[in-house]
């Protein structure tokens, strides 16, 4: 008779072959593995990290619905009390946030926060990661920088920072690295229609917004009632070596790699006979260093963003 596994004693684990099997809607990749792995082992790995930065495409629901699905199974797993986190809602919201958290009911909560009025999709589409800090009473943190002091930082630098958020973010200079790939995105997501004298200033801003959400994450994290923070940002925030992550760091010098860890869900491309690889996505947001887990899904019809697109005197 053939022998089995219970014959021999072993365990026969069934292997998805990164070689073989390029990534497609529903699969995870560990990049720091090296190999594809369920929801429930992605929750294994990522329990007790201090700070678990999700990264999306704003206008995917499919996106949404799993980082809330993560945020609800994480923190069920290790009963760590993470903050949420949020690149949508600005530091001067926050008041508003905390009245309306308690005395509206969720499906109101984007509306009496002028969310889609500020320029995010519906809110619908975000409820979800709403409900699921509310279903595990997690605080909700405003995280990003208020929306009337952009303008004055691209015209004025640092120095349109009010005095108490400049001291509590302490930004240095943007290394020149980080400045050189913050231009060259900031150019391409912007059709190359900024004029080049401009793109320093815009990626000042970037810069400063990273150090808003992370600033935000480690204040969180050190209430009384958190051990942790969530973000709830766009790709771009949640990168380990030019992001949010490279902040933190610099707010917490004690912080280990073990610490902070970054899911970024990542829309796949369509079947064809020569397909990414899992490098290949992860190189269009930086380098492979840059993230720890990729949730692959769906993505969605757009239109060419470029169309008609043009920019104030």
């Amino acid at each position: 008779m053939p022998s089995s596994a219970q014959d021999t004693g072993t365990t026969i684990k069934p292997v998805l072959d990164v070689n073989t099997l390029p990534p497609a809607p529903g699969l995870i990749f560990d990049l720091r593995a090296g190999e594809y792995i369920m929801f429930d082992e992605m929750v294994r790995r990522l329990a007790d990290r201090k700070y678990v930065l999700i990264g999306e495409k704003h206008d995917n629901p499919i996106h949404h619905h799993h980082q809330a699905q993560l945020v609800d199974a994480l923190t069920n797993r290790d009963g760590r009390n993470r903050a949420v986190v949020w690149e949508m809602f600005t530091r001067d919201q926050q008041v508003t946030l905390d009245q309306n958290w308690i005395d509206v009911p969720l499906s109101d909560l984007g509306p009496a926060l002028a969310w889609e009025d500020r320029g995010w999709p519906s809110w619908h589409d975000y409820a979800p990661i709403a409900q699921a800090a509310k279903d595990n009473d997690l605080l909700m943190i405003a995280g990003n920088l208020p929306d009337d002091l952009l303008r004055p930082l691209i015209s004025n630098g640092v120095a349109a920072l009010p005095d108490d958020l400049a001291q509590q973010l302490a930004l240095p200079d943007i290394p020149q690295d980080m400045l050189d790939q913050f231009n060259v995105e900031i150019a391409e997501g912007h059709c190359n229609m900024l004029p080049q004298s401009m793109l320093p200033a815009f990626s000042m801003v970037q810069f400063a917004r990273d150090a808003s959400l992370a600033s935000a994450m480690t204040e969180a994290a050190d209430g009384n009632d958190n051990d942790g923070a969530f973000l709830i940002a766009g790709n771009m925030h949640v990168r380990t070596t030019i992001a949010v992550p490279w902040h933190l760091r610099r707010f917490d010098a004690a912080l280990n790699a073990e610490d902070i860890a970054v899911v970024s869900m990542i829309e796949a491309d369509d079947p064809s006979d020569n397909p990414p690889s899992v490098d290949d996505y992860a190189n269009r947001y930086g380098n492979r260093d840059d993230i720890d887990f990729m949730w692959f899904t769906n993505d969605i019809a757009r239109g060419d963003p470029c169309t008609d697109l043009t920019f104030g005197q």
